[in-house]
């Protein structure tokens, strides 16, 4: 999978015959996207595990975000002609499967849709992802409680308590108030500030896709299998040897660097350089980054609204909100990985 060698070169390297490589190697992607997959793509059940998997999205000005998602195409080189069709896209010129993927700050895989046809668009894939759909419904991290900023009719700050989860997407998906996308005409400087930055770290998605593609050359150049199932199977293994490789390369744990959203700092990432560019409004005058000058809010005893029943308009501008006070009193960041010590 990782050099896409076929069984005929692995005969010639190993002296073991082509046909005991096809069928250890169909016994394998069988264990992979099974046993392996079960246990290392997991969706987080305690509010704990929520808390440790959303903890860079909440640095960056996203509370409640537990995950970015989207869409990726896997080329499948022997497809039956019967199904050739649907599995024709708009995005490659040979048959593929599609997959929605569910990723981390950290690259992490949460969750995957099983392959489905090439030809389905983002809308559709996800009313058949069950992490998406969970969300939605409630069956999934509901007791989840996060906080919000927002000014009340006084003008002061003030913190609300929410309730559930949600994602970040782009505009291809339905407009669920657990699948936030950016905004397609932003009409403020607030508004255009929170849609570069929210596409900014919605990009965790696609380095993920880059990561595997990279890692495992047999999703870039296509899969050779004689069917479909074997096809979702070798991408299922794949994200769970993926997952597995950042436990053991020490990459699974919290990201604790942190680049302030100071545009006089020695280093800047391009995300914080568009963000504090003068085209996206007046500059903030508030306390430098990591200053203890600003206080949260105590949040307010209420009860906590939740996300999933609430309109996507109504909750993309109470984060709109939140992310514009934090941004004025310098409280944006950007979390960076600490690359941990390499063990000779």
């Amino acid at each position: 999978m990782g050099r896409k060698c076929t069984f005929d070169d692995l005969e010639e390297l190993t002296f073991i015959s082509e046909r005991t490589h096809e069928r250890f190697f169909k016994k394998f992607i069988l264990y992979g996207s099974t046993r392996l997959y079960d246990e290392w793509v997991v969706l987080p059940k305690t509010n704990e595990e929520i808390e440790w998997h959303a903890r860079e999205m909440k640095l960056a000005g996203f509370p409640g975000a537990v995950a970015s998602t989207d869409a990726t195409h896997v080329i499948i080189l022997n497809c039956r002609y019967g199904i050739r069709q649907v599995h024709l896209g708009f995005k490659l010129d040979k048959t593929s499967r599609t997959y929605n993927l569910s990723a981390t700050h950290r690259r992490w895989i949460v969750s995957s849709t099983g392959g489905h046809p090439a030809r389905w668009n983002d809308k559709t894939l996800q009313l058949f992802d069950d992490f998406l759909l969970g969300l939605q419904d409630g069956t999934l991290m509901n007791d989840y409680e996060f906080e919000l900023l927002e000014r009340d009719s006084n003008g002061e700050i003030i913190c609300l308590k929410y309730k559930g989860a949600w994602v970040l997407v782009d505009n291809g998906y339905l407009d669920w108030s657990v699948t936030v996308p950016p905004f397609t005409c932003p009409l403020t400087f607030a508004d255009i500030r929170f849609s570069q930055w929210l596409e900014s770290m919605r990009k965790d998605v696609e380095c993920t896709f880059g990561i595997l593609k990279k890692r495992w050359t047999i999703l870039s150049k296509g899969v050779q299998a004689q069917s479909i199932e074997d096809a979702d199977r070798v991408w299922k293994t794949c994200c769970a040897l993926h997952n597995f490789l950042l436990n053991v390369d020490g990459y699974d744990e919290m990201w604790e660097g942190e680049i302030p959203s100071q545009p006089d700092d020695d280093y800047t990432c391009f995300a914080i350089d568009r963000l504090n560019n003068p085209v996206m409004g007046p500059a903030s005058q508030g306390a430098p980054c990591g200053s203890q000058t600003f206080q949260i809010p105590t949040p307010i005893n209420q009860t906590a609204r939740e996300v999933r029943k609430m309109d996507l308009k109504d909750f993309r501008m109470k984060l709109v909100e939140h992310f514009d006070i934090l941004f004025h009193h310098h409280q944006i960041v950007w979390p960076t990985r600490v690359k941990p010590p390499r063990s000779i």
